[in-house]
């Protein structure tokens, strides 16, 4: 679906523009969160102070965290626990809800469906959404079938999954996403969203206008950096400008952002928003998060020079994407056991990689000051430490040489639009402190 910003930017007539975005669907997101019992936090049950990836470890273990949370998104929390009385958004209606859920294992997203059955009772439908048991189209078509009996039996339906459905799979009746994780890469979470903007008629019947995302955060200290916050950024880097502070503001004119406050929900101030997050810390933490490594393992070599570590031929396979099962094999291939270790092996590989992009984020205001070789430019800065024969500092800084940080983010490893504004948003804050 293309932006609105980028619709009207092209020559269309005022009535073609106008026929053009008239099904656009308008996200509106609800950052929720336990703030309103901040000054009582420890008061507050230790297993409320966690996060979801530790939560959905074990749904029994969680059981009674998650049944009240569950009860409170759905408005049937009967209980006086502060902050989950008014986690209940009222303005999302919920008729079709899908919840992406980071959950361990298939088992456990098993447990945590019939665990969200018995909350809400009979009068939902509650369905697990899983890759492992189909594919996107037949998933699509089974949910849109799952729609009409809820209408008929005068029901609500909730989609449980963790990765299947969240592209390739369009039922306009989705009102409502809520997101049971606390980060994840720019492209995932975007496709996550997407599944509540696809334009259409809502359970109702109504021409659909907003679509909902509801992120929830377990813990008041971790808020700096939310998926919402993730998305915004990744749309931002997508609009055609070269200031990622005008991308941001342009995308926060096009989306509702809002938050439980007293007395129900409360418009977050949008430039306000927009000012934490151009804010350059904030910005190295979200661009460390979703520094993009599926952008960097294509070339082997780099992943050798960013690692330390020599890919062998079966590895490689694995980082390239190749699928395994469809290469052919001669006699001596692996054994299960054998290519199970290099499954583990190419995780720790991408593990490497990530941290080494992460670490290059973080440290990314320390290679522009380099010999006083700044730019708002961390392309041209990096040529001119190299031109000044400083990349000994950059290797001192991150632990490769300007020419490697260069290479990864040409290759889209880490957004160029986002380090040249944490880059330029430091040296703002640094005239203004002066």
């Amino acid at each position: 679906m293309e932006n609105i910003i980028e619709l009207l930017k092209k020559k269309y007539t005022l009535s073609q523009t106008m026929e053009s975005v008239k099904n656009i669907v308008k996200p509106r997101f609800m950052r929720l969160s336990l703030e309103r019992a901040v000054e009582k936090f420890d008061l507050l049950p230790e297993e409320y102070r966690t996060d979801w990836s530790k939560l959905l470890m074990d749904v029994d273990k969680s059981r009674g965290v998650l049944e009240n949370i569950i009860k409170a998104l759905f408005g049937v929390y009967g209980g006086n626990m502060i902050g989950l009385y008014d986690l209940n958004m009222t303005i999302a209606r919920k008729d079709v809800t899908m919840i992406f859920a980071n959950t361990k294992d298939k088992k456990q997203q098993g447990k945590l469906v019939k665990l969200i059955q018995h909350v809400l009772g009979g009068n939902y439908i509650v369905k697990l959404v899983n890759g492992d048991e189909t594919n996107n189209r037949k998933a699509e078509q089974d949910v849109k079938n799952l729609v009409k009996q809820a209408k008929r039996e005068n029901k609500k339906v909730v989609l449980v999954s963790k990765d299947m459905a969240s592209r390739s799979f369009s039922v306009s009746e989705i009102d409502t996403v809520i997101l049971m994780f606390d980060r994840g890469s720019y492209a995932t979470i975007t496709q996550k969203i997407s599944r509540v903007l696809t334009p259409g008629k809502t359970f109702d019947g109504q021409d659909k206008v907003y679509g909902n995302i509801i992120s929830l955060s377990l813990d008041p200290n971790r808020e700096d950096v939310s998926p919402i916050d993730e998305y915004i950024i990744y749309e931002a880097e997508k609009v055609e400008v070269e200031d990622l502070n005008d991308g941001i503001q342009r995308v926060l004119r096009s989306v509702q952002i809002l938050t439980n406050g007293q007395g129900g929900e409360v418009e977050i101030e949008k430039d306000e928003y927009g000012e934490r997050l151009i804010n350059s810390s904030s910005l190295i933490k979200l661009g460390a998060e979703s520094s993009k490594v599926e952008n960097v393992i294509v070339d082997i070599d780099l992943v050798t020079v960013l690692t330390g570590v020599e890919v062998t031929e079966g590895q490689k396979e694995k980082l390239m994407g190749i699928d395994s099962s469809k290469v052919k094999r001669t006699e001596d291939s692996p054994s299960t056991k054998e290519q199970k270790e290099v499954d583990k092996k190419v995780q720790d590989i991408r593990k490497k990689v990530k941290e080494v992009l992460k670490n290059i984020v973080e440290n990314i205001v320390e290679i522009s000051e380099i010999n006083n070789c700044e730019s708002d430019d961390i392309i041209e800065t990096l040529d001119m430490i190299d031109s000044k024969g400083y990349c000994e500092e950059v290797v001192f800084e991150v632990g490769v040489d300007c020419h490697t940080v260069k290479k990864v983010i040409l290759m889209g490893g880490i957004s160029r639009k986002l380090l040249n504004t944490i880059i330029s948003s430091y040296n703002h804050q640094e005239v203004v402190w002066f």
